[in-house]
């Protein structure tokens, strides 16, 4: 049976006070590809030392985001850009997610580093270009833009070569691209929805990621009402299922 696996770097938990699990990282994945047929959903963390290889058995990956920066020179990146090379010499379609995407972007020779404008935090309008609205990771969206979870403060500011823009925001132009078909790169959370956002700055705090949220960025996160953009994982997992065939759709 095709194997997806999903990677999930943050491996973040937020708990009660009684030391129940309220939320994972783990399971906004879990919510959107529960009723997946005829596909075995592998998880791990980016800190398997096993990674690379569970990565050239697979079918398909989904790199997730991180607390960290695809931009600095680091054992933690090293791995991963390792990963992505894997996909992209056997052939693997592979889904980067926010960190995931800058990591990608990386990879392919894009310019990856910190916004010089900030964080984008919320649930932003985000305009497909032609190629997005024809893409079938996409195209299920509906329409010529749409709003999902953004949290992020580093960015891909270069369309990778070899790839072509698929969406944008005003603050983040290369919000979502594909490489030949093959490696896609969105900037957004499509596994999170509004609930998930404020779940997730608790559990940064919980962990000690961060010493608190400013005031104007919890109006934003309070705020947020955006579903998830769950068709995204699902298009992507009907691909992985059918990975056996040459033929390439997203």
């Amino acid at each position: 049976m095709p194997k997806l696996l999903i990677v999930d770097p943050l491996d973040l938990t937020l708990k009660s006070e009684d030391g129940d699990t309220l939320w994972s990282s783990k399971s906004c994945f879990e919510a959107c590809l529960r009723e997946t047929e005829n596909l075995v959903c592998e998880y791990t963390t980016a800190r398997d030392p096993e990674l690379c290889r569970r990565a050239s058995k697979a079918n398909g990956v989904i790199l997730g985001g991180s607390e960290a920066s695809a931009w600095e020179d680091t054992v933690f990146n090293d791995q991963l850009l390792d990963l992505i090379a894997i996909c992209k010499n056997n052939k693997i379609p592979f889904l980067g997610i926010c960190y995931g995407a800058q990591l990608l972007g990386r990879a392919l020779g894009a310019r990856v580093g910190k916004h010089p404008s900030g964080i984008e935090l919320g649930a932003p309008s985000i305009r497909l270009t032609k190629a997005g609205r024809s893409n079938p990771l996409l195209e299920g969206l509906g329409g010529d833009s749409f709003r999902s979870i953004e949290t992020h403060s580093d960015a891909v500011f270069t369309v990778p070569p070899g790839s072509e823009i698929l969406a944008s925001t005003t603050h983040t132009p290369v919000q979502a691209f594909s490489y030949q078909g093959l490696l896609t790169g969105v900037q957004f959370h499509p596994e999170m929805n509004g609930g998930d956002l404020r779940f997730l700055w608790k559990a940064f705090q919980q962990k000690g990621l961060i010493d608190h949220v400013p005031e104007e960025y919890w109006t934003l996160i309070e705020s947020c009402q955006c579903e998830r953009k769950d068709s995204i994982l699902r298009t992507f997992a009907e691909r992985v299922r059918s990975s056996l065939s040459s033929r390439v759709v997203a």
